[in-house]
């Protein structure tokens, strides 16, 4: 039985994101980082991995429910000891 692909879309976007925070990051730094506190520019840099982090959570936790073993890996673990 072969497992399941995940629809490209959901790949590129995936590629996509880290991207998109590091563009956000360098224009962050050039413009803006200046006339915060130190302080401020890691909450903003922590802030922004917190949401790249959410943005690729709700892209594959979907995916990944839909896969048939969902949630029975440790069932497999069991049955084998």
């Amino acid at each position: 039985m072969s497992k399941p692909q995940p629809d490209p879309k959901r790949i590129y976007a995936s590629i996509a994101v880290p991207f998109g925070w590091l563009l956000f990051l360098a224009l962050w730094l050039f413009y803006y980082a200046s006339s915060f506190s130190i302080v401020q520019n890691i909450a903003v840099v922590l802030l922004s991995l917190v949401v790249m982090a959410l943005l690729e959570t709700l892209l594959w936790v979907p995916w990944a429910m839909k896969q048939p073993d969902w949630g029975s890996a440790g069932e497999k673990n069991s049955k084998a000891n």
